[in-house]
């Protein structure tokens, strides 16, 4: 505690002189609050004892940050990605904790309007009519419960208004045949204060690369997402809100990528004759009845029923990339032997939530929030790996089936000691049951190959564990405008089971994750609220953390368990008002995320295992940080206001691996947009990527050499949009 104490104070020295400062200083633009749901209740952001980051629906919008993907990268000490390919294998990580396994489940929860996407593999998709983005920092164990232990992502849709009248429509259109079409509609219904809201959008990209052989364009994709929601007073006393989300997503070019050296020699064609097509479907559906009591506290419940669906078909990997697997089948006397010339996937995942909350009124001493939670759910996937040759075929499959249900508790509040301090905290309770049926099938051929020899045949499991995550700390507020806070939380990741291609001796449970994360920080308004600084230091201690191997020999994909890993550093965000015309923006994040201890990680080329103590957790850049500036004005004609801004992202080196064997070097990308808008229409120009930099967002070795997939070049385009 005694250090917990001293960080925050030296955090606060950092903001004294500035808040000092602002008593002196008077001018009328001011940086409006922001107002958050991240605690489950609405609250300004500056008033909540946690790191978040919140991007607004209009500043996604104008910097042209339309997927999810994009909106959390943007923000320091938050990281995403993929390991082989988009759509596939995503990775998130917040802090320096993160996942990269599609068979576990993740680490950092993303929700969708209040309900959380159980799959991994739907967490990437569009962002579409957003009010906003809110991303916590470090565990939410205890009001969101398990699997976030690297933080939540709240993705907030403009809600239908029964006030209004109109909608949009608006094209996108940029470089490689990309583009974007838009609508949105905002209808009363009758006059009894109830409304409906519909948003669609569709949107198609040829992509950069290009095949070598047939000259197809490689990387292109299309996308529809649409969602229509309805709200309403039924009584006087309750609130409905109903929406339906559905989004569909289908990469027709992806690979798991082209020759490292092809990309250091700034070549854009791969030598593939059968690229993967990958396709993505989301459905969410979800009802909200809030009941307010006479005393102003409320009563809420959500009910969610989600189905994700993700397929893989063709090859994907480049020509020959497998030449020495073929030359051995084929001096064997089997011509054209091709390995692996099809690796079909299909994953399917359903999930049925229930929360039912009591909600405090806000008053000065003690605001408080509890409920109970529900969560059932059934994800089935099936891999494959087909060889052929002429006159037959040797195929591998496996299907892994696993039902969960998970129940919980919690209560989580603030009371006020006095008029200066404040002490926080919560608990939460749940238990995990899930059962497992995996099973392992190969036809005549690939026996008689011996290409099954290393590969559990099937087993079934089952497991079931109780887990408490508890947080508590305390606010001090030594002046109007300084908010000064230190904290313990919690987090807890369910276990799971080895599914994918399981080797012998592989059969079975992993274990589940659990971190604490200890954490003090301020946050800062001044000079009337048109400076506000945020700063936190944090130090996570990482338990049995999941991670995937893969046996270059065999083909199998073991998860095991990692002792102990740790992960400390700390952000800082400004925010600028200078006047009417200019706003500052500047962000920095620091996490030295590693293995601490971690003696028997799986070698890549199947001799036994490696001690990677001490090594940087893959896909995690130590230093983040990012820096915009932005002008508006008005011109003086038809109400037009102009709009300008530049903005760009730093990340320092990382690896692709847990052995730290394949680096990226740091890099960084510059964006910038400029345009005019009034309240009837817009038009817009951007640029992303400005200097043209080349970067790497996958690289793997699948034990016969690096295959890296390139980042997006330079891109230019514009848009307009009509408002009615």
């Amino acid at each position: 505690m005694k250090t917990a104490m001293r960080l925050a104070a030296l955090l606060a020295g950092t903001s004294l002189p500035l808040t000092a400062f602002a008593q002196e200083a008077k001018n009328e633009t001011t940086l409006q609050p922001i107002i958050v749901t991240a605690g489950k209740r609405q609250a300004e952001a500056a008033d909540l004892p946690a790191s978040i980051a919140v991007e607004s629906g209009p500043s996604l919008v104008l910097q042209k940050k339309r997927r999810r993907d994009d909106a959390i990268a943007a923000v320091p000490n938050a990281q995403v990605g993929a390991v082989t390919a988009k759509l596939y294998t995503s990775f998130t990580a917040i802090r320096g904790v993160g996942s990269s396994l599609i068979e576990s489940d993740p680490s950092v929860g993303v929700y969708l309007d209040g309900v959380g996407i159980g799959n991994a593999q739907a967490h990437s998709g569009t962002l579409l009519d957003v009010d906003r983005v809110e991303i916590l920092r470090g565990p939410q164990g205890t009001l969101y419960g398990r699997n976030n232990i690297a933080g939540s992502v709240n993705i907030i849709s403009n809600l239908p208004d029964p006030e209004r009248l109109g909608g949009e429509v608006g094209v996108d259109f940029s470089r490689f045949g990309t583009l974007t079409a838009t609508a949105i509609i905002n209808a009363p219904i009758g006059d009894n204060g109830w409304a409906v809201r519909g948003a669609l959008s569709t949107s198609k990209t040829d992509g950069f690369l290009y095949s070598t052989g047939d000259g197809a364009d490689l990387g292109g994709g299309k996308d529809v997402h649409g969602r229509v929601s309805v709200a309403g007073d039924i009584t006087d006393n309750l609130e409905f809100l109903g929406i339906v989300d559905i989004e569909r997503q289908v990469l027709d070019g992806e690979m798991f990528g082209m020759p490292e050296q092809d990309f250091k020699d700034g070549k854009r064609g791969v030598a593939i004759d059968d690229p993967s097509r990958i396709e993505s479907d989301l459905a969410t559906l979800s009802g909200q009845l809030t009941y307010t009591l006479d005393n102003g506290d409320k009563i809420v419940s959500i009910t969610g029923f989600q189905k994700s669906a993700v397929e893989v078909s063709g090859n994907g990997f480049p020509i020959g990339y497998f030449g020495a697997y073929d030359a051995l089948f084929q001096s064997l006397g089997f011509p054209n032997f091709r390995y692996r010339e099809e690796n079909p996937f299909e994953g399917d995942y359903r999930q049925f939530s229930q929360e039912i909350r009591y909600v405090s009124e806000d008053n000065a001493d003690f605001n408080w929030v509890g409920g109970v939670y529900g969560e059932f759910s059934r994800g089935s996937r099936t891999y494959g790996a087909n060889s052929t040759f002429t006159g037959g075929e040797a195929t591998l499959s496996t299907r892994g089936d696993t039902d969960t249900t998970s129940l919980s508790a919690f209560a989580d509040g603030t009371y006020a000691l006095n008029d200066d301090w404040k002490v926080f905290g919560g608990l939460r309770v749940g238990h995990d049951r899930k059962s497992f049926d995996y099973d392992f099938s190969a036809n005549s051929i690939a026996q008689m190959l011996g290409l099954t020899a290393t590969f559990a045949p099937g087993y079934s499991a089952k497991m079931s564990e109780t887990y408490v995550t508890p947080r508590i700390g305390l606010q001090f507020e030594p002046m109007d405008g300084l908010n000064l806070y230190g904290g313990i939380s919690s987090g807890y990741k369910s276990g799971g089971f080895n599914s994918g291609f399981v080797g012998i001796g592989d059969e079975g449970p992993y274990d589940a994750e659990r971190v604490i994360s200890y954490e003090v920080g301020l946050k800062s308004a001044s000079l009337d609220d048109r400076l506000k600084v945020d700063a936190s230091l944090f130090y996570i201690d990482w338990r049995d953390q999941q991670v995937q191997g893969f046996n270059a020999l065999t083909g199998a994909t073991p998860i095991t368990n990692a002792p102990r890993s740790q992960s400390y550093g700390g952000e800082l965000s400004v925010g600028f008002d200078i006047d009417e015309h200019w706003t500052l923006t500047a962000g920095a994040g620091y996490a030295d995320a590693t293995y601490k201890a971690y003696h028997n990680a799986r070698a890549l080329n199947g001799a036994g295992s490696v001690d990677v103590s001490g090594n940087q957790q893959q896909f995690v850049s130590r230093f983040t940080g990012n820096a915009g500036i932005a002008y508006q004005w008005e011109t003086g004609f038809d109400d037009l206001i102009g709009k300008a801004g530049v903005n760009y992202r730093y990340r320092s080196s990382y690896y692709f691996d847990v052995q730290n064997t394949i680096r990226q070097k740091g890099y960084g990308l510059l964006d910038a947009y400029a345009g005019l808008e009034n309240e009837r229409y817009a038009a817009y120009v951007f640029a992303k990527n400005i200097g043209d930099v080349d970067y790497r967002v996958v690289a793997s070795d699948l034990g016969v050499g690096r295959l890296v997939s390139p980042g997006d070049p330079v891109t230019v385009g514009g848009s307009f949009k009509i408002k009615f």
